[in-house]
């Protein structure tokens, strides 16, 4: 009885020192990205790269997110558009709407992939039902390019709702044109 006892009492201890490593690795994580943060407010881009590169390996949404700006517009690091790509595809895939705003535009643009549309309208659709309001302006942009009045309508008025700095004057322009 003593060993399954001790059975039981070790394997709880294994998985508690487990999730505490978990746990610390977060916060590592966490701790790395906000390293990160602080030097690139301080226009130290080469170690604000290194820092967030630590985060976003150990799989910080947000630093995956930076990691993909910083190589799409050469911050810290060379221009690497495909890296780039892959880095918002890794943030993207963790729900970060940002990140599935920029992949999306990444995939319209054809920049560091294969341009494709449908893929940019299927990112724009994910990030914008999460309130993205710069995937809320792309997809009514889109819509208004197709004559699609009424989505274009809609998504101009959610981008709008959503404080896009360019959506209140697309809407308005878009009354004037098309309301009677």
């Amino acid at each position: 009885m003593l060993t399954i006892s001790f059975k039981k009492g070790a394997l709880i201890a294994s998985l508690f020192f487990a999730l505490n490593l978990t746990a610390v690795a977060g916060d590592r994580a966490d701790t790395w990205y906000q390293i990160g943060y602080d030097y690139s407010q301080r226009g130290r881009n080469t170690d604000a790269f290194k820092w967030m590169l630590k985060a976003a390996d150990a799989g910080h949404a947000a630093a995956q997110n930076n990691i993909g700006l910083s190589y799409l517009h050469a911050l810290g690091t060379p221009k690497d558009k495909k890296m780039a790509f892959s880095w918002f595809d890794k943030a993207a895939k963790q729900g970060l709407p940002y990140a599935q705003s920029e992949l999306a535009m990444l995939y319209y643009e054809g920049i560091g992939v294969e341009k494709s549309t449908q893929k940019a309208y299927d990112w724009w659709l994910i990030a914008a039902k999460q309130e993205d309001e710069y995937a809320q302006f792309n997809l009514a942009s889109v819509f208004l390019e197709q004559k699609d009045i009424k989505q274009a309508y809609y998504w101009f008025t959610r981008a709008s709702n959503n404080n896009h700095p360019d959506a209140k004057n697309a809407l308005e322009k878009l009354r004037n044109k098309y309301v009677k």
